[in-house]
């Protein structure tokens, strides 16, 4: 991971309260509004290649760790961006 890319997810963690990230870790996280498009997009372009359970996971592990940003603008955008990442990776590594 660059530093670039570890400054910028540890910007937006830090707000992250004790009780959002136990919850994130134990699975309980739900998709927030801004993030139900994105979801919907990284689906439809990994539908082909990979198992939806494996899209979901993903998708969940990298939202968790903006599940308590206060400020919310480029959430959307990271998670996209961190999520295709990580999928593309699991792709070329298989």
């Amino acid at each position: 991971m660059d530093a670039a890319r570890t400054w910028l997810i540890g910007v937006y963690i830090e707000g992250m309260s004790g009780s959002a990230a136990s919850a994130a870790h134990s699975g309980q996280l739900e998709i927030d509004a801004d993030l139900k498009d994105v979801a919907r997009q990284v689906h439809e372009e990994f539908a082909d290649r990979l198992d939806p359970r494996q899209v979901d996971e993903c998708f969940d592990r990298v939202a968790a760790k903006f599940a308590a940003v206060k400020v919310r603008s480029f959430v959307p955008l990271l998670v996209r961006r961190y999520v295709r990442e990580e999928l593309q990776a699991s792709l070329e590594h298989a």
